[in-house]
């Protein structure tokens, strides 16, 4: 019975033996896997000291390269301030050494210009005195010559009143009292300066075809030298009128669409198929009203 006893002790202490290695081991590893981590970790560390470092020297060879650039840069623009001030000042001398020299050129040109003047000016006096005696020494025939021109112009307007005193008013072929008839070119001149009708001159020799005159046509039908007399047609405002047999110096006359007072052809001379004569034509352009 001791015996059974001391194998089933011997039992139970074999596992108590065995869980402590056991536990010894798992210590030991867990001890190792620490040693491990704080080993890495402090290797991390340390490269990051190391970069962190090596970062903090190129940030001071960047700033001395930059207080080096800005020392050059600081110099250079003093240098160029300097040189530029230095050219200001010469600029403002030769500036002021050129106004001296165009302010004495100027006064130079300006007295050559005052002294020509003054040439110019004597020169100028002098040939007014000599016009002004020359005018005196013509005086009388100036006088004499403008009363001579006053003559005439007295003399033609008298003329011309009684060029318009001998014209005439008759009555035309339609019964209207017409205006003054002009039997030559001299009357007919008097009244063209009276200025109350237009005139317009033609001749006009007997054919078929109708001769533009102002604004209307006439057409020369017959003229009779022995008696006097002729024929023609008249077509104003897409009308035709034939005037038969009118003598020498009778007022024709007809009506417009652009007047109230009649228009007039006038011959003055007739010879073999041939007449010669005016248009009288008013100068107000109205309406008809007959």
């Amino acid at each position: 019975m001791n015996e059974t006893n001391q194998v089933h002790h011997n039992d139970i202490a074999a596992p108590r033996a065995s869980n402590g290695v056991v536990s010894k081991i798992l210590l030991g590893g867990a001890l190792a896997a620490a040693l491990g981590g704080w080993w890495y970790q402090s290797t991390q560390v340390s490269s990051v000291r190391h970069e962190l470092a090596d970062t903090q020297q190129k940030m001071d060879q960047l700033r001395g390269q930059m207080d080096t650039s800005v020392a050059m840069a600081k110099a250079e623009v003093n240098d160029s301030v300097s040189k530029m001030n230095e050219q200001v000042a010469k600029a403002q001398q030769e500036t002021q050494a050129s106004a001296a020299r165009a302010a004495m050129l100027a006064r130079q040109q300006t007295a050559g210009v005052m002294k020509t003047l003054g040439a110019k000016n004597d020169e100028l006096v002098s040939q007014i005195d000599q016009f002004k005696k020359e005018t005196a020494d013509q005086s009388s025939k100036v006088d004499e010559t403008i009363t001579g021109i006053k003559g005439d112009v007295g003399s033609v307007k008298g003329e011309l009143d009684q060029t318009v005193a001998d014209l005439k008013r008759t009555n035309g072929d339609m019964g209207v009292m017409s205006g003054l008839i002009a039997t030559n070119a001299g009357e007919l001149q008097a009244l063209r300066q009276m200025g109350e009708r237009d005139y317009i001159e033609f001749t006009l020799t007997r054919k078929d075809q109708p001769q533009q005159v102002g604004t209307v046509q006439l057409t020369l039908k017959k003229a009779d030298v022995k008696r006097n007399r002729f024929t023609l047609d008249v077509m104003a405002d897409d009308r035709r009128v034939e005037k038969r047999d009118k003598n020498v110096n009778e007022p024709i006359q007809f009506y417009t669409s652009h007047a109230r007072i009649p228009y007039e052809v006038v011959v003055n001379q007739i010879s073999k198929d041939k007449v010669t004569g005016y248009l009288s034509v008013p100068k107000v352009k109205i309406m008809a009203q007959r």
